[in-house]
């Protein structure tokens, strides 16, 4: 199967469970050995190649947000009928005035606010840091941008789909700088 992770699209794999349970998972050729384990209420476990990975996950109408190791990401399926080529099309090719939010995955409160309105990002950068559970994840930026607008204060208790940075085009750059 095609899974889209932000805007690269990687070939997945998932073997049936063997019989200890684990899995194997082939990702873009890379095999690695994925079985499940014990996780908090509010989140989920894999042990990936002998290493233990604490998940959250939220559903969103964009796809669903998986945050770990500090990062968030979108994963979507692509839509059924539409090439690859087509898809970054519409998915690289934003108007010149597109903004973008960055929201939480999960209910956290604010506990760092690290760019300010105006700042130039690349993607990847740390913009806000939140806090659940007493575990921390840094929201990053999707793309290359200005920031547009700043809708969180360090305190502030947020949830999926609050938008807490708004980021537009940097000027004279591209929207996946």
């Amino acid at each position: 199967m095609k899974l889209r992770i932000d805007d690269q699209e990687h070939d997945v794999s998932v073997s049936p469970p063997a019989a200890d349970g684990a899995r194997r998972v082939v990702v873009d050729g890379n095999e690695h050995r994925v079985e499940s384990c014990a996780a908090p209420p509010d989140a989920r476990c894999l042990v990936i190649d002998g290493r233990k990975v604490l998940f959250h996950v939220a559903a969103s109408p964009d796809g669903t947000w998986v945050s770990f190791l500090g990062r968030t990401r979108l994963v979507r399926t692509p839509a059924p009928g539409l090439e690859t080529e087509n898809r970054k099309q519409k998915t690289t090719h934003r108007s010149p005035s597109a903004s973008q939010a960055i929201t939480p995955t999960f209910p956290s409160m604010v506990v760092a606010v690290l760019v300010q309105v105006g700042d130039e990002v690349r993607r990847g950068q740390e913009l806000i840091v939140v806090s659940a559970m007493k575990m921390e994840s840094r929201l990053t930026a999707p793309r290359a941008g200005r920031v547009k607008a700043i809708r969180a204060a360090v305190g502030a208790s947020v949830k999926p789909g609050d938008e807490l940075v708004e980021l537009e085009p940097a000027t004279g750059g591209t929207a996946d700088e």
